[in-house]
């Protein structure tokens, strides 16, 4: 059995875990971990932690224990896998912790996995809905019940941080301003939801994202890939893993566009 089927074998597990996070936000604990002054990085909460547990126990029964791990949190499983391994294999118990900490619904478990050249799979789970969004291989599926989602920033290209003028090529910078498309950080917006389920659902017109996140940073630029969609980056090296404060990232940037 290869790595990938692993996963998809694994999959009722991402979906277990899943629905512990949903289980456990009603009364959950939230603190700082980071001191970034953004609360998108710096919060974390007893789930997250728990659920990352909770997946990585099940993972170490499997060969994914000889993968390199680019885990969001530091719990004990973590210490088991191979820092030398040839797959990367990356885990975000939680993506949007704000949002989840805050009580809303716009959160998602996401696992992911390449071999240093290219993504193999991923697979993004929203409990609230059981929506899934995967990439296998380089092929995208989506199952599950499409929540609502603000219709309001349909010309809108959604970012965290960084500086998308400074980066896209002017052409298409110039270009898009002249249909009326606008960048907007999504923290402005104060729309309560993430970048993933917008972009995958069609909502918005693209996504910008800079030294992206290993966690998340790259879920948009591999459903743009699987689905065919313009896509204009940097170089992106995949073994060429950074830290910061905030966690581990690659350095570059990229715009998938919806439009």
């Amino acid at each position: 059995m290869n790595l990938v089927e692993t996963l998809q074998n694994l999959e009722p597990v991402f979906i277990q875990a899943g629905q512990l996070a949903y289980k456990m936000q009603k009364d959950v604990k939230y603190y700082n971990k980071h001191e970034t002054g953004n609360p998108a990085s710096d919060i974390v909460t007893e789930a997250d932690f728990a659920v990352q547990e909770f997946l990585l126990k099940e993972m170490v029964k499997t060969d994914l224990i000889n993968c390199r791990l680019l885990a969001e949190e530091v719990t004990i499983s973590a210490k088991k896998f191979n820092e030398q391994g040839k797959y990367y294999l990356s885990i975000d118990p939680i993506d949007d912790t704000k949002i989840y900490a805050s009580g809303k619904e716009h959160f998602s478990v996401i696992v992911s996995l390449h071999d240093g050249e290219k993504f193999l799979y991923m697979f993004i789970y929203f409990p609230a809905w059981d929506w899934t969004h995967k990439i296998v291989v380089g092929q995208y599926s989506s199952s599950g019940k499409i929540p609502d989602l603000p219709k309001s920033i349909k010309n809108t290209i959604l970012y965290w941080s960084g500086n998308p003028e400074k980066y896209i090529p002017k052409e298409v910078f110039d270009n898009l301003k002249n249909q009326g498309i606008k960048f907007s950080k999504v923290e402005d917006i104060n729309l309560e939801v993430g970048s993933i389920g917008m972009f995958a659902s069609g909502i918005v017109a693209g996504v910008y994202e800079e030294d992206m996140n290993t966690y998340d940073g790259l879920v948009e630029f591999n459903i743009a890939s699987a689905k065919g969609l313009k896509i204009y980056s940097s170089q992106i090296d995949l073994k060429n893993i950074k830290k910061r404060e905030s966690g581990l990232y690659y350095s570059g940037y990229y715009l998938a566009l919806n439009i």
